[in-house]
């Protein structure tokens, strides 16, 4: 289990085969969303993993800052070849994953435009 004693949230990560899962509780804010990154970020780089998805049934308030450790995990993701998927949103949740489109782009578009290595000054 990570967490934090003074945030009211958790991340609890398990391992079954090539998959990966955090599952997440509490409030995803600027105070907490570090931790999700911390937790979720070894299971992405892992090679044994094939995906990972991330559990969000418990979490009650999904912030901006939650909202941009969630996109660069996909990102990363996509860099490293995993699949990543939420699962179990809440419906204040969906709605703010809804609101920013993180439920509609591609993450390779995103990795592409803004982070792939190419020579932009040609």
């Amino acid at each position: 289990m990570t967490g934090c004693e003074t945030s009211p949230f958790a991340v609890r990560t398990q391992r079954s085969g090539t998959r990966f899962v955090a599952t997440c509780n509490g409030e995803m804010d600027i105070t907490t969303c570090d931790l999700l990154f911390a937790a979720v970020l070894p299971g992405i780089t892992d090679t044994a993993t094939e995906r990972v998805s991330i559990d969000l049934a418990e979490v009650t308030f999904l912030s901006a800052s939650g909202l941009r450790s969630l996109l660069l995990l996909l990102c990363a993701a996509h860099y490293n070849g995993k699949s990543l998927t939420l699962h179990h949103t809440q419906p204040q949740v969906r709605r703010v994953l809804d609101l920013f489109g993180f439920t509609t782009f591609k993450a390779g578009l995103v990795w592409d435009a803004t982070m792939s290595p190419k020579d932009r000054h040609r």
